[in-house]
């Protein structure tokens, strides 16, 4: 074999192999993040095509019912939301109990088409003793790589509480193993503490400023995704869907993440 046919043949495998080792360095993922607003304005069947039709890997899910007598959605009466929504989407689910209500439960919840490893459901802070508020994280394997997923849903009527669930959420991730999103309904407005000086000081943001809130006439945002840590993801694109199944605009982003 000459020289000039064995520089070509190393060149060769030594670009194949940079091509498979980048292959295998990057992470592709599409989130999503949905307060259901507990299904009064729509069926579980229209919110499972919705969710399904964007072909999520992940989606944080947030005022979930099951088996509530809810008087504001007597159609949903004693419905297992996450049960249903998983077994429609084709995809795993995860619940977490915040609340009983109505002789059930209300709380937040995610989808997965991946399977998980662990799961765990962590109580926030509640200073101020408002309505129980919880982050529900699974620990998740997607292909070769591992993956942390979280949903959570902060408290509405108090700042100082959202702000200190807030820094306990990055206390909490600051020195995770592996790559972290999470999604949900913070309850934060765009240029609130929470987001510009906490959420955003030590996660990556994976949507824009566009409003979500409320679904009709959207004048707000308080809903969002984050990922972490900071360096090596890009957001490829995002999307604030128009729909009206619930009070909020469901978000979906495409990320990628280089190791």
């Amino acid at each position: 074999m000459n020289t000039f046919r064995k520089i070509v043949i190393l060149f060769f495998i030594a670009f194949s192999c940079g091509v498979i080792s980048a292959q295998q360095d990057t992470l592709r993922v599409r989130v999503m993040t949905y307060n259901l607003r507990f299904g009064e304005l729509s069926s579980l069947e229209d919110l499972a095509s919705h969710i399904k039709s964007f072909k999520p890997d992940f989606v944080a899910l947030e005022e979930v019912d099951v088996h509530t007598d809810r008087k504001r959605a007597p159609h949903q009466k004693g419905k297992d939301f996450i049960g249903e929504l998983a077994y429609r989407t084709g995809m795993f689910g995860l619940y977490g109990k915040t609340i009983e209500y109505g002789g059930g439960y209300y709380g937040i919840g995610m989808l997965s088409k991946y399977p998980y490893i662990t799961t765990e459901k962590v109580l926030l802070p509640n200073p101020d003793k408002k309505e129980q508020r919880a982050l529900l994280e699974a620990l998740i394997e997607m292909g070769g790589d591992t993956l942390t997923f979280v949903t959570t849903h902060l408290e509405v009527n108090s700042e100082r509480s959202r702000d200190i669930q807030a820094r306990f959420i990055c206390d909490r991730f600051e020195n995770a193993p592996y790559p972290v999103i999470i999604g949900g309904d913070f309850n934060a407005r765009h240029y609130s503490n929470a987001i510009v000086n906490i959420m955003s000081k030590s996660w990556f943001p994976a949507t824009n400023n566009d409003f979500t809130f409320p679904a009709w006439n959207p004048i707000i945002k308080i809903d969002y995704l984050f990922a972490r840590p900071m360096k090596g993801w890009t957001l490829v694109k995002t999307q604030t869907v128009h729909s009206q199944l619930s009070d909020h605009l469901p978000i979906v982003s495409d990320l990628i993440f280089v190791k």
